[in-house]
């Protein structure tokens, strides 16, 4: 008898399971987009993660061996099969910074994009990818995923899978012409830095939140909300509905980000009793929009949930002061007048939240600004 594909049996011992993709992680302590990596056949799994994910979906001796085996085959795919994830379909404007992109990766130094959770990014590189002439190569790289970045430190090579470092070298003799790596959620610069050395003479894009200044010689493109213009569009193509007023009103309570308009336009596709009017009601209120900002396996408060936790208990303080606080745009004296910090604990806050992508650059030089989800999200009590 043959053994289902990976991706395929953990998908459907899922939905005999019952669980959500959510549920899943919780149960078995394995994050949501490693779980979804692997049922869209993007990755695999090692012993321990199998043993988990087995044990969360109560799974008998008989399921547990024919998933172990099916894990076993994914892993001995042929080298260098990394491909691309699916296009976006209803990829909207972001032209200026396409172009850039695009230019960029025909240079030889690594192009690093970073911004806020929830910005873009990945859907970003893998549109710019699908324009690359050579061949395309995708590694999630879990930056986001403290099992992930943990499994990548110890293995000292960058990558969570320990399959990558025998794999990865073989890009550059596998395909004629220059090819282009990209490398997604990378958590730091010793996590870029190891992979780098394995790419040759590959193109690099990079996505993280972070811009990585410690990378010598990159080329970094910030990768901001949308327009307000493109906001209203995308949100309009994703509910087929008319970009008027009360789907303008959507898209700033969203702060034109464009995870948070995904959702909300999901969430209005899903509910064929619900009006954009409805939904702009529901988000209207500040103390319930990051509720009414989940959808599925899509969650706003899932995207800024790991970036908040990396930060140091002083800066989590901080920040839960100032969003409980006018200010919008913050210079170290605006952190120090609204939270009655010291000028040396103001300074360190706004780069940890810099370095988090929690913060945007205003343009001016030491301000930045708050976003209208990040100030909702830092409101919950530190942790």
């Amino acid at each position: 008898m043959t053994v289902p594909p990976f991706a395929t049996l953990i998908r459907a011992h899922r939905r005999t399971a019952g669980m959500t993709l959510h549920e899943l992680a919780a149960a078995s302590g394995v994050s949501v987009r490693a779980i979804g990596d692997m049922e869209r056949g993007r990755s695999t799994a090692q012993a321990r993660t199998l043993a988990a994910l087995a044990t969360a979906l109560g799974l008998g001796a008989a399921d547990r061996a024919a998933l172990t085996t099916a894990a076993a085959a994914a892993r001995s795919a042929p080298v260098g099969a990394f491909p691309l994830p699916r296009d976006v379909p209803d990829f909207t404007g972001r032209a200026t910074l396409l172009d850039r992109l695009i230019t960029a990766c025909a240079g030889a130094a690594p192009v690093i994009v970073h911004g806020l959770p929830g910005a873009g990014k990945t859907a970003l590189a893998v549109h710019a990818a699908t324009r690359f002439p050579g061949a395309t190569h995708f590694l999630r790289c879990y930056g986001t995923t403290p099992s992930g970045a943990a499994r990548a430190g110890r293995a000292g090579t960058g990558a969570a899978d320990p399959a990558v470092p025998r794999r990865l070298p073989a890009i550059g003799g596998a395909t004629s012409g220059r090819g282009l790596v990209v490398l997604d959620d990378v958590a730091g610069e010793r996590q870029l830095g190891a992979l780098l050395s394995l790419t040759g003479t590959a193109a690099v894009l990079v996505t993280s939140r972070a811009p990585l200044p410690g990378v010598d010689g990159a080329i970094r493109i910030e990768v901001p909300p949308l327009p307000a213009g493109e906001s209203v569009a995308l949100l309009a193509t994703i509910t087929g509905s008319r970009a008027g007023a009360v789907t303008a009103a959507v898209a700033e309570h969203c702060g034109h980000l464009p995870l948070a308009l995904r959702i909300a336009g999901n969430r209005l596709a899903g509910r064929p009793g619900w009006t954009m009017t409805d939904l702009a009601a529901r988000l209207a209120d500040e103390d319930r929009r990051l509720a009414v900002l989940s959808a599925g396996d899509l969650s706003v408060e899932a995207a800024l949930a790991p970036s908040f936790a990396r930060l140091s208990a002083p800066t989590r303080t901080l920040i839960h002061r100032l969003a409980h606080t006018p200010a919008r745009d913050v210079d170290t004296g605006t952190l120090i007048a609204v939270t009655g910090a010291d000028a040396a604990s103001a300074r360190t806050a706004l780069g940890e939240l810099a370095a988090a992508g929690l913060l945007t650059p205003t343009g001016v030089a030491g301000r930045h600004h708050l976003h209208t989800l990040v100030r909702l999200f830092a409101r919950h009590p530190p942790r």
